[in-house]
């Protein structure tokens, strides 16, 4: 724009400066008056604004060097704008592949449609060591995070993907209390949890976790794929109160949906949905039975045919090995805290945030089923990204520009065109 308004200030110029002559040459043959500051007037009129406006007026717009001075006087007002009417942007633009002109896919995220993570250990099945740990730090870890994407240009997106994973929530539970003459008093759950304080002893906390059925046995339903319910239970007394607190918490095989994408090399992640409903199903030849998914809806984008499902006896290798963790005390003697282990510590400290604890178990569950479990390869492409990277792009707002029959066919000014400028770069208007 700014070589632009060069060379067309320099053509004014010179036909400003002639329009000088032009008009001393009528004055000679007597047509007008011509004064000698006219000449002054001509000069300014061809390098400002202000002697442009002055020629106009002084000559009434009937000499033909107006038509350069109103030409100066819109070239200022267009330099005003022509800042806002070019501008450069970075957007994600498709990567593609120069030795093969196709796009760039990113791997498809970690997923699983399927999972049994046991091994056998002499005669019997144990849980696997990923599972394992990822209990373990589940348990212990004050923060948790979703698995990582690979991308290659640091700037990818996915389509919405369903995965197998892990669900839990943690709820307030009523409690029955009996005391006796003595001044001791018991709290006791609906499923039999129970904590005892004697009205002599010293202690000013007591903590139990312990594997529940709870109000009623879960374990038999069908319709939702439970693997582990306990029972926490604190009970804190001071010189004028005593404080009970009783919570049922339950993990359980669930199916989700996430939307992951890379922006600028940072990874985000979100839950789209989950979805708990589940029957009891029998392959032929199976030696377990094994819960499968039903009335899946749409927005977990299952694909058609697609199967999740979690073996039965997963579930019990996996519920047998959650008992053995979900079941401890604490107490609290003379200022002295006791733990029977480092998860019921942990399960301890927990307590004032119960749901940010048992969202964060089921996340790292969900990252270790995730890598763990199975899927059909075939369905790799349908969840496979496509990979970006930044490039300029040239936006030009074709309001501030003046209507020509250059155009497209049929297009006018303010409509949207595209055409490439140079590599990874639109012209857009």
């Amino acid at each position: 724009m700014s070589c632009f308004r060069l060379a067309l200030k320099a053509v004014i110029e010179s036909c400003i400066s002639q329009g000088a002559w032009i008009w001393v040459s009528a004055f000679r043959k007597g047509n007008v008056e011509a004064r000698l500051e006219d000449f002054k007037l001509f000069e300014e009129a061809s390098t400002g604004l202000w002697g442009s406006i002055m020629l106009i007026w002084r000559m009434k717009g009937k000499h033909l060097a107006c038509i350069g001075a109103a030409i100066v006087i819109l070239a200022q007002g267009f330099e005003t704008f022509s800042s806002q009417m070019v501008g450069f942007e970075d957007e994600p633009t498709p990567f593609v592949n120069r030795s093969s002109t196709s796009t760039l896919y990113a791997p498809p995220p970690p997923r699983a449609e399927t999972w049994r993570n046991i091994i056998p250990r002499g005669p019997d099945m144990s849980l696997g060591l990923s599972t394992k740990a990822a209990i373990y730090d589940g348990i212990i870890s004050g923060s948790m995070s979703t698995l990582p994407v690979s991308c290659s240009t640091a700037n990818c997106a996915w389509p919405p993907f369903p995965t197998l994973g892990v669900c839990g929530n943690c709820t307030e539970s009523f409690f029955r209390t009996s005391c006796n003459l003595q001044g001791g008093c018991t709290y006791t759950m609906p499923s039999g949890t129970s904590i005892s304080k004697q009205g002599d002893t010293v202690s000013d906390l007591g903590f139990i976790v312990a594997p529940s059925f709870g109000s009623m046995d879960i374990f038999n339903t069908t319709s939702q794929a439970f693997f582990s319910v306990f029972d926490m239970m604190s009970v804190s007394q001071t010189s004028s109160e005593t404080r009970v607190r009783a919570d049922q918490c339950a993990l359980w095989f669930c199916l989700q949906s996430f939307n992951v994408a890379v922006m600028n090399g940072i990874h985000s992640s979100r839950m789209i949905s989950n979805w708990s409903k589940t029957t009891i199903s029998s392959e032929t030849g199976a030696q377990f039975d094994e819960f499968t998914f039903i009335d899946i809806p749409s927005d977990l984008y299952v694909r058609d045919q697609a199967r999740y499902t979690v073996q039965e006896d997963s579930i019990q290798i996996l519920r047998g090995f959650m008992d053995s963790l979900m079941v401890g005390n604490a107490s609290n003697i003379a200022g002295t805290v006791s733990y029977s282990s480092d998860w019921i510590e942990a399960m301890h400290n927990a307590t004032t945030d119960l749901d940010g604890w048992i969202a964060r178990l089921a996340l790292s569950m969900t990252n270790d089923i995730r890598q763990s479990g199975d899927f059909n390869t075939n369905d790799t492409l349908d969840y496979s990204g496509i990979a970006y990277v930044m490039a300029s792009h040239v936006r030009v707002n074709c309001l501030l520009l003046p209507r020509t029959d250059g155009l497209e066919n049929g297009t006018r000014p303010g409509m949207r065109m595209e055409g490439r400028l140079f590599a990874h770069a639109v012209l857009q208007c």
